[in-house]
């Protein structure tokens, strides 16, 4: 991670950066050198304008990174996804607009601002989200464009992010709760295509989406993917693979379960311009990763 050596002495604030992918960045930011505030939830409330523009000006950053949002793995009401996915994004933005240095930015979208399509998705697609999350962030994308037009932003879409620190609903790790308990993993048919991005493949990622943006003001839009496309069934067959080989037997029922209502088929990103702009794909295999997070979930 040589070309990471720019992180060292930068003063980089993280919100959500107790969360999933934020854990996962927030370590990779230490481990470079950076001098990182990641405060908890109570710390600093994105609701409060004054808490965040107080946050901000005692830290005098040159970067941010935002991850923090409501409604990633949890139905949250609607007027909820607005306050903490749009209004954290209007304060956050206009508490920076005009620090010294023009601290570079990096926002959190998702691939749910996207319609669905039997194609992978690419940044020059319209937005026409199929969730209150996706248009939460459709939204707060917007705002962030509107408000920032000074400094150097991007907006980051990752799809299907899996790894060591996933919440226990998630797939990966109720499969691996069922096995160890005994338990059937019921699952629906898993036709679905997706593509699988390791945790810290995606922290990767930001923090060189980050340092590729020009230090004059600009708005780029990445989505985060590997490239590689892989259908549910597999994804979870290699799962019960690496499970049989510690010794478990895991009893999977595809079928067990219906599609979820509205659930997309395909969901997939086009990262043509991820792999040209930065020369760069997530390295990590889905064999690898889903041994990784077995590691994390089994040593609990």
């Amino acid at each position: 991670m040589d070309d990471l050596k720019g992180l060292k002495g930068r003063r980089c604030l993280v919100t959500g950066g107790a969360g999933f992918i934020g854990t996962a960045l927030v370590r990779l930011l230490r481990r470079e050198g950076a001098l990182v505030s990641a405060p908890a939830r109570h710390e600093v409330d994105l609701r409060d304008a004054a808490a965040v523009s107080q946050w901000t000006r005692a830290h005098s950053p040159d970067a941010v990174f935002h991850l923090a949002a409501e409604g990633v793995t949890d139905s949250v009401d609607v007027r909820e996804l607005a306050a903490a996915n749009v209004l954290g994004v209007r304060n956050l933005i206009a508490s920076i607009v005009g620090q010294p240095g023009r601290p570079k930015v990096l926002l959190l979208g998702s691939g749910f601002e996207y319609a669905p399509q039997e194609r992978p998705c690419s940044e020059t697609d319209p937005l026409s989200p199929f969730s209150p999350y996706g248009a939460s962030k459709a939204e707060a994308a917007a705002v962030a464009a509107a408000l920032a037009p000074e400094m150097p932003v991007a907006w980051v879409r990752p799809f299907n992010v899996y790894g060591p620190g996933e919440q226990p609903s998630r797939l990966l790790p109720s499969i691996v709760a069922s096995v160890v308990a005994g338990r059937p993993a019921e699952v629906t048919p898993g036709e679905q295509l997706r593509d699988f991005t390791f945790v810290e493949d995606v922290a990767e990622a930001l923090v060189k989406i980050l340092l590729s943006l020009p230090d004059r003001p600009c708005w780029e839009t990445y989505n985060i993917g590997t490239g590689r496309p892989a259908r549910l069934r597999d994804f979870i067959g290699l799962a019960a693979d690496a499970l049989r080989a510690r010794g478990f037997s895991p009893d999977v029922r595809f079928g067990a379960r219906p599609y979820r209502l509205g659930e997309p088929m395909c969901y997939l990103p086009d990262v043509t311009r991820l792999r040209q702009r930065l020369g760069w794909t997530p390295p990590t295999t889905i064999e690898d990763g889903i041994s990784r997070t077995l590691v994390a979930l089994l040593n609990k």
